[in-house]
């Protein structure tokens, strides 16, 4: 006998997504990374923990109100909110990435663009 330890759990993450308000906020996050959702949904799913999952509303509202309060560039790409409030992107390289960007000057798009290839793990910083 398998235990749950052991389990693949992708079946149960899916099926917590697939609640109405898991729904919106996914595509709320998708669109601002500019990605379909299911790709969205395959990041969350493959990052996140079960209990991460199940709050993920929160945690969107949460960042909604009060974080990235800079605004600007930050806010778009949804600095702290892939990095702190629902952590797919470790906040160090989340940092470093956007300071190499700064520094060179890129625009929203290609920041935006370095975030989807990290968290999909086709780039390593």
């Amino acid at each position: 006998m398998t235990s749950v330890y052991e389990r693949d759990l992708d079946g149960m993450k899916y099926t917590i997504l697939k609640s109405p308000y898991h729904k919106e906020v996914v595509s709320l996050c998708a669109s601002m990374l500019g990605i379909p959702p299911m790709k969205m949904r395959r990041i969350f799913i493959t990052h996140l923990d079960m209990m991460m999952l199940e709050s993920l509303g929160v945690r969107y509202d949460r960042w909604n109100a009060r974080g990235d309060q800079q605004g600007g560039m930050r806010r778009q790409i949804g600095y702290e909110l892939f990095s702190i409030y629902i952590p797919v992107i470790p906040g160090d390289v989340m940092k470093s990435v956007f300071s190499l960007a700064e520094a060179a000057g890129e625009n929203e798009e290609e920041v935006r663009t370095a975030a989807v290839r990290l968290m999909v793990g086709e780039m390593e910083l």
